[in-house]
């Protein structure tokens, strides 16, 4: 936040600036201080945008995304999501916000004016899970649930993780070639996950990204933490340290 209003300081004389963020980050399932970023901007008379695509349908105490879970809502001017995750899964996306940016957009927007419409059968299935969203949050405590029960077992095994409570659980291994070998075994194991590494992440912070769903059963959850662990075991990176990993496999 420091170096953010130091940024703010140096842009003053700009006629407009706008601060631009992810709701959540999604590699590390780190929620942005969105509290924080909005106070600033209210200060030094700035814009705030959010990209919300790893939020909306999934965090909030009623699926609004990360300016429901940060109390911001109605605060933030502009934001963008996608309808190709918790609102369809399909494709396409969408922009909302304060009337006059949408009106701006709607006439200077080149991907709006100038792309081909999404389809009406997708808009009408992110509708109706809007519908949903809004009727029921018996999903999103699903989704929540779900994520509790995930973080809270591989934490137990001896998993590092990063710490939140996001649907998205990074399980940290540090080493590209462990991370892809991690993830083979538990495809035999029936556990389908991808192994992330550089430049994808940062050199030496390898993981594999593990999302919680509401179509995920307890007996989903607690299968993948039983698979998880046989390979954990195997490797012998249970209750280990970063530095014990990287001593052994490597960054």
């Amino acid at each position: 936040m420091a170096d953010l209003e130091a940024k703010l300081k140096e842009a003053q004389g700009a006629r407009y600036r706008v601060v631009a963020t992810d709701g959540a980050f999604s590699m590390d399932g780190t929620v942005a201080q969105l509290d924080k970023i909005c106070a600033l901007a209210e200060k030094y008379d700035a814009l705030v945008m959010v990209d919300d695509a790893h939020c909306t349908g999934v965090i909030g105490k009623t699926g609004r995304g990360s300016t429901e879970y940060c109390n911001v809502l109605g605060q933030v001017d502009i934001v963008t999501s996608t309808l190709g995750k918790a609102l369809g899964g399909a494709s396409g996306g969408f922009t909302t916000g304060r009337r006059e940016i949408i009106e701006l957009l709607r006439q200077r927007s080149r991907p709006y004016l100038f792309s081909n419409t999404v389809s009406s059968i997708v808009v009408k299935a992110s509708l109706t899970v809007m519908d949903m969203l809004t009727s029921s949050t018996e999903l999103r405590d699903k989704v929540e649930a779900n994520t509790i029960r995930f973080r809270k077992g591989m934490t137990e095994a001896g998993f590092d993780i990063k710490p939140g409570d996001h649907p998205i659980v990074p399980i940290m291994l540090y080493n590209a070639k462990l991370s892809q070998d991690v993830a083979r075994d538990l495809y035999a194991e029936g556990i389908y996950v991808i192994g992330f590494f550089y430049p994808v992440v940062g050199k030496g912070l390898a993981r594999i990204r593990c999302q919680m769903s509401a179509g995920h059963e307890f007996s989903h959850i607690d299968k993948a933490i039983e698979a998880f662990t046989k390979i954990g075991k195997k490797y012998d990176i249970l209750n280990k340290s970063k530095d014990e990993i990287i001593a052994k496999y490597g960054e």
